[in-house]
């Protein structure tokens, strides 16, 4: 796979959005609350995504004033509602030229720019914590050399004590199956359904007790659903 063309595989719904911003800014809003409209960029739970993420960098990992990108963030809401948040430094990047468009015209005065991970090295700034949800090729796709590469790329955009964070479910395809291959410190934490995001006490419990996690995996094997994870990798 060329990296630098994935971008003109973007979802449907980008490029159904950018149609309607070409007709105005208000057509664009209002599309936004479309049912199915969000299944790339969590618009309407953004908020909840975010709010889980202040948690488990500001309470958990005890990490403030951090700089944080999200890479492939899509249309933005998860950095947007975590910039709410106060507290971190927030750049986003995405290689559709859709959502490119859409954050030039709808969003101008944020910190977006384009690119995809293998053009990440053009840009010159560093950052603390970088932060990908559901990011293809490491989700759906499990080709090492593809992910050692980009992950390579990543690591070397992170300061000292730089950490990548991916949250993603695990696939038969994907990430996990070539964690212990990567020669990167990593670390697994299962992640409560989202609609319990903003119960920070539960989530301050589960991201530090090694039992509630394993607890929480065999309940949702139990009832044979897909359970969503933080993949933590570390700077060596």
């Amino acid at each position: 796979m060329k990296f630098n063309n994935y971008n003109k595989n973007e979802p449907s719904s980008f490029t159904y959005l950018k149609k309607k911003l070409d007709v105005s800014v208000g057509e664009f809003k209002k599309s936004l609350t479309e049912e199915n409209i969000d299944a790339h960029s969590q618009i309407k739970i953004a908020k909840l995504y975010a709010h889980r993420l202040d948690t488990f960098i500001k309470d958990h990992l005890k990490r403030k004033n951090e700089s944080i990108l999200d890479c492939g963030c899509g249309l933005g809401f998860i950095a947007r509602e975590l910039n709410k948040f106060g507290g971190f430094n927030i750049d986003y990047c995405d290689p559709s030229d859709s959502v490119s468009d859409i954050h030039r015209k709808a969003f101008p005065s944020e910190n977006f720019f384009q690119s995809d991970i293998e053009s990440l090295d053009k840009f010159k700034k560093k950052y603390d914590i970088i932060y990908l949800r559901e990011v293809y090729p490491f989700t759906r796709d499990a080709n090492f050399s593809n992910q050692k590469k980009l992950i390579d790329i990543l690591i070397n955009k992170l300061r000292t004590n730089g950490l990548l964070i991916f949250e993603q479910i695990e696939n038969k395809e994907d990430l996990f199956v070539n964690l212990r291959k990567l020669n990167y410190k990593f670390e697994i934490l299962s992640l409560l359904p989202i609609r319990f995001a903003k119960k920070k006490f539960l989530n301050k419990i589960l991201f530090k007790s090694n039992k509630i996690q394993l607890l929480l995996r065999i309940v949702y094997k139990l009832m044979k659903k897909n359970i969503n994870h933080f993949i933590l990798i570390y700077q060596k």
